[in-house]
């Protein structure tokens, strides 16, 4: 499962590690300190974020596949990923009247213990608010039962919240590329590349070997 996404995040990854090569090749000719090193060091973590985002995005997408792809029950599949299932009937409840609400309610509750066979609406993600911080992996493990840490190590989970908070600063204006990269040396940057790598390679494993068990979502 997810050898495809899987793929396309090393090819992603030795990308950047070809920018930063060239930037690297830059810096011996003319120095750290002109616009064009530090603005592509800064855009380092721009390139970061996305194959990150799309390594989530796409494991949550091959998750939802494989649940669908299972004709579960309602009745005999885990709580927390009936929050997913009934995601549209959910949403039905909150924005429907106040005369409805408690016939909504009860419809739901129903609906979660028959012998229905469950399908979860293609594409669906489950934000929560954190914009892919770890608290949005940890959603996802729970929701899905996914075994063991979101990460390999705890430190990177500071990898994580830096580099999505980094990327934010740039991609919503608020500090120019250049600024941000004019604080990290290519060697500083190399290693947040390699951090990233694992942590991609953590996710889509972990949830690759989840996918494959047989009781998975029960």
């Amino acid at each position: 499962m997810l050898a495809v996404v899987n793929a396309e995040a090393l090819q992603r990854i030795a990308a950047t590690r070809s920018v930063l090569r060239l930037i690297n090749t830059h810096e011996r000719t003319v120095g750290a300190g002109d616009d064009a090193s530090r603005s592509l060091k800064g855009l380092i973590f721009v390139h970061n974020y996305a194959v990150y985002e799309y390594v989530v995005i796409e494991s949550v997408r091959g998750l939802v596949a494989n649940v669908n792809s299972r004709a579960l029950l309602f009745s005999s599949t885990r709580v927390e990923l009936l929050a997913m299932a009934l995601n549209s009937e959910f949403t039905s409840v909150i924005a429907g009247s106040i005369k409805k609400t408690w016939a909504g309610r009860m419809d739901v509750l129903k609906k979660s213990r028959s012998q229905d066979a469950l399908s979860i609406t293609e594409g669906l993600f489950p934000k929560d608010g954190s914009h892919f911080r770890p608290p949005q992996l940890e959603t996802i493990w729970s929701l899905f039962g996914v075994p063991g840490a979101i990460v390999p190590n705890a430190r990177l989970r500071t990898h994580i919240t830096e580099m999505v908070e980094t990327r934010n600063r740039i991609a919503h204006g608020n500090e120019a590329p250049a600024t941000v990269g004019s604080g990290f040396t290519v060697t500083e940057l190399e290693k947040r590349v390699d951090d990233t790598e694992a942590v991609c390679t953590h996710i889509i494993a972990s949830i690759s070997r989840h996918a494959g068990s047989a009781t998975a979502f029960s």
